[in-house]
């Protein structure tokens, strides 16, 4: 079977409101690590390691941009789940529930759930923080200089009063 034939076929069951929620998460997680450039059977996660300890390993970077590896395990299901709710929302008449895939309610409105792990273990988001007295908008900012976004763990911001927090976008933002 050729590699597109098979691509095709993992995307299958994101075409039938039937699928299981377990099917969707199997065949999406295959798609995005053939995207990477992982082999059959390999996880996301070990795809990711991999690609971390070579661009650590390579000296070519002096500091990693997280956004440039694949996305955990954990956050690539509830992408794939968001996905096949969005397509059979656009493609059939139905009432699945946003809340069992891959959306959450917050303020009154729904939010992607990006992952359900951490997003890094707490070893090191504790090493990783930032200690800014301004706004977290230079490469003076360790979390920004390290791609990451500033969280709870920083010593000022606390992960929300900075621009390099998690922006929340509503609704009314979109559509203007």
């Amino acid at each position: 079977m050729s590699e597109n034939e098979e691509l095709r076929q993992l995307a299958l069951p994101f075409l039938s409101r039937c699928s299981s929620v377990k099917d969707i998460v199997n065949c999406g997680v295959q798609i995005i690590a053939y995207l990477y450039g992982g082999v059959p059977h390999e996880s996301l996660d070990i795809i990711r390691y991999r690609k971390f300890a070579n661009k650590v390993l390579s000296n070519s970077v002096t500091f990693l941009q997280v956004q440039t590896l694949p996305p955990t395990s954990a956050a690539a299901e509830q992408h794939c789940k968001r996905v096949f709710y969005q397509i059979i929302e656009w493609t059939e008449e139905t009432n699945l529930n946003p809340l069992d895939w891959g959306w959450s309610i917050t303020n009154d409105r729904l939010t992607p759930i990006k992952t359900t792990l951490p997003a890094a273990p707490d070893k090191l988001l504790n090493i990783i923080r930032c200690k800014c007295k301004t706004n977290c908008d230079t490469r003076r900012c360790t979390c920004r200089k390290h791609g990451l976004e500033c969280t709870i763990a920083c010593s000022e911001c606390k992960g929300h009063l900075c621009t390099n927090a998690e922006k929340i976008v509503f609704e009314e933002d979109q559509n203007e």
